[in-house]
Order: structure tokens, then C-alpha cells, then sequence
């Protein structure tokens, strides 16, 4: 169970914190997960490659891809059913209640939700997340009515005041985290790995903490690039990704960006075919994987093979380009909106996103001293804070 730091950003409180978890912990002790069908690994919902595809070629191969870690089941990625989160609401609701939060808490950010909904242009009056979540007004009735039942258990508050609980929020990144790896534009660049690779021009493309890839616009082929482990020789690394001992007479040895590279392009007996590229450096091995039908090669074979041979180290143009924006807490001044306090510069915000985000409306006058959430963009450095 996690909370994303998207959702954090949005935070006003403590108890809307814990009303979240109180949510997500009860859809654990309902077994709600365990209900859900269709499972499917990540890459599978996003880009349609079935796990088993690699697998045929090898079996570790197969989990790599197929995303058989963390995120094994495509249930982290399905939706509840509309009853379901009903369910989790009431429940949830009262476990945060016992432990000594204000059970309204929940009710309170399922508010803000129903804003940046609003406000992102999705109609909160109708059922999100591929209709299957209550729709947003409908779950804050609810959720406030419920809470007005709930008996709160005494607590001692970790952060008691919006305060202090935004004082806990300092420093964290919003938007996409370039340690993880980011794109600009269709070039995935990672920092910490200091590797680039550039993704087919029109291509959807998406970063995980596995794997970063790109999908064609028809769907029909995908390109993805994976960190296969510690070493220097991209050969033996493809050896120990589970190729049989034919498949391993099959590699080539070559070179990508002057760096010693193995190459193996493979068929399953469902009519896939994938190009498989080791890349080696510094002290790693790097893995890009090509799919699509073999009687779709024609369109894509060239496409697949040419992305591999964009891999390279960064270039000091790469890391001027990346940005990161992280929350930062500033006090209002008398009578003060957050449009005013955005106006001090180097916000990432929209007026509306940061009064959603604060919990106030554009022209909501602040008391002196109010903290107001503002994330601040600037040039990606490799700190923390």
C-alpha cells in the first residue's frame, strides 16, 4: 500500500491523510484486491505486450518485462468496483475514527479531488477511473454523513495543525522526479544512470520505477528500456537473463554509441518477435527490447532497431534541459491570495491549481502567516531537498 506524492500535494491535514490510508487499509481487510479480475502486468495494461511473449523466449526475460516485482498484477493498476469504494469509505472512515482522527478527514479531500477534477476538465458528476468509482459529489455526501456518526478515539497528533503538517511536505517533488528518470520530449534521460534513449517521434510514452517505453500509435509494437543488472560484458549479462544456449549462439556482438553491445532478434510461436539489445556502461548493463508481429516487422523492424542505436551517455545540453519543481511552504501576507503569493515568483502553479491544492478559492483572503503550498521549478542538481 502507498500513497503517490501527487496525492500528497494535495493534502491540507493529518486526518485527511489518515482518512486516505483508513480508505486503502480497508480495501485490504475486505480483500477487495483478491476480487478484482483480469489481471494483467503493467506493461501489459499500458502497452498491450502480454508477459508471456518474452517468456517464451526466456522465462526471466518473461518476468522482467511482464513486471512480475512490485507491481506483478495488473490489479495495482484496475479499478474497485463502485461498491467496493463504498465500502472502503465506510470502513475506512471508522478505522481512522479509532485511531483518534477526525473521521471527516476523508470527506475533506474527496472535496479537493472533486475540484481538480473539475478544474482539470473532467465532469465530477460523472463516475471517473473508467466508471467504476462512485461519482466524486456523491462519495463527499456520503463520506460527511457517516463521519457525523463516527466516536473519535482520543490520540496525540503527530502534526496537529495545517502547519505543521505542510512543514512535513517541504522539499517534495511534484510532477515527474528526475532521479526516477523523465522525458523530454520523446528522449528518456535518466541522471542518476546518466543514459538517454530516444523513443519513436509520435510514440506514447511512459516511465516506470521498472522500465521506461514507448507504444506505437496503433498500438501494434513497443520499445522499452531496462536496467538487466551489474557488469561489463552486455553477452554474459543476455546469458544470464535465462537464453537458452541456442539462443545465445544466436547473439551478436556490436557496439551502440562506442559501447560494447550483444544483439539477439527472436520469434515465439504466437507470431511475435522481439530485438533484444545488452548495452554496457559504466559498470552496468542496459537491456532495450523491441516487440511487435513478425508480420507487422515490415512497418516497425527498422523503427525497433534504430531506437536501440540511440542509446548514449548524457550530454551536458540533456542535463540543462532538466527540470524539477518541488512544494515549498510560504506565509501569506495580510489579506494576501494564493494568486498574490504566486506572484512572488518561480510557482509552477495556475492560480486556480495552487487555491485547489491550499484548500481556498482564488480570492480567498489570507490570514498573516498562512501557509500556502507553492511548488517552485528549477534546474535539476542531483539534491535532495
Amino acid at each position: 500500500m502507498y500513497v503517490t506524492r501527487g496525492l500528497v500535494a494535495l493534502l491540507n491535514s493529518e486526518d485527511e491523510l489518515a482518512g486516505v490510508l483508513g480508505h486503502e487499509m480497508a480495501h485490504v481487510l475486505e480483500r477487495h484486491a483478491a476480487r478484482r479480475a483480469g489481471a494483467a502486468t503493467p506493461f501489459a495494461v499500458l502497452f498491450g505486450i502480454p508477459a508471456g511473449i518474452l517468456g517464451v523466449i526466456s522465462p526471466t526475460l518473461g518476468g522482467i518485462i511482464g513486471g512480475t516485482g512490485e507491481l506483478a498484477s495488473g490489479a495495482v493498476l484496475a479499478s474497485y468496483s463502485r461498491d467496493q469504494e463504498r465500502d472502503a469509505d465506510q470502513r475506512g472512515i471508522g478505522l481512522a475514527a479509532r485511531a483518534g482522527w477526525d473521521p471527516a478527514g476523508l470527506a475533506n479531500f474527496l472535496y479537493t479531488l472533486e475540484r481538480e477534477e473539475a478544474l482539470s476538465g473532467r465532469d465530477p458528476n460523472r463516475p471517473g477511473f473508467f466508471a467504476t468509482h462512485p461519482a466524486t459529489p456523491e462519495r463527499v455526501g456520503n463520506v460527511r454523513t457517516a463521519a457525523r456518526a463516527q466516536t473519535r478515539s482520543a490520540a496525540t497528533p503527530i502534526a496537529g495543525t495545517r502547519g505543521a503538517f505542510l512543514r512535513k511536505l517541504e522539499g517534495l517533488v511534484v510532477g515527474d522526479n528526475p532521479a526516477s528518470g523523465v522525458f523530454l520530449g520523446q528522449v528518456f534521460v535518466h541522471p542518476g544512470l546518466d543514459v538517454a534513449l530516444e523513443m519513436p517521434a509520435k510514440w506514447k510514452t511512459i516511465n516506470t520505477a521498472e522500465a521506461a517505453g514507448a507504444l506505437a500509435p496503433d498500438g501494434d509494437a513497443a520499445v522499452v528500456l531496462s536496467l538487466s543488472g551489474p557488469g561489463t560484458d552486455p553477452v554474459a549479462m543476455a546469458r544470464a537473463d535465462g537464453l537458452s544456449d541456442e539462443q545465445a549462439k544466436k547473439l551478436q556482438r556490436t557496439r551502440v554509441a562506442s559501447l560494447p553491445a550483444a544483439l539477439l532478434i527472436a520469434d515465439t510461436r504466437s507470431g511475435q518477435r522481439a530485438v533484444l539489445t545488452w548495452i554496457a556502461y559504466q559498470q552496468r548493463v542496459f537491456r532495450v527490447t523491441g516487440l511487435a508481429r513478425i508480420r507487422d516487422w515490415g512497418r516497425y523492424g527498422s523503427t525497433l532497431e534504430q531506437t536501440a542505436a540511440t542509446f548514449r551517455p548524457l550530454l551536458l545540453s540533456d542535463h540543462e534541459r532538466i527540470m524539477e519543481s518541488r512544494l515549498r511552504i510560504r506565509p501569506a501576507g495580510t489579506g494576501e491570495t494564493v494568486a498574490e503569493v504566486l506572484a512572488r515568483g518561480g510557482g509552477t502553479w495556475t492560480a486556480a491549481q495552487a487555491a485547489v491544492a491550499n484548500g481556498v478559492t482564488t480570492d480567498t483572503k489570507l490570514e498573516p502567516g498562512w501557509p500556502v503550498k507553492v511548488p517552485v521549478s528549477r534546474r535539476y542538481d542531483g539534491s535532495r531537498g
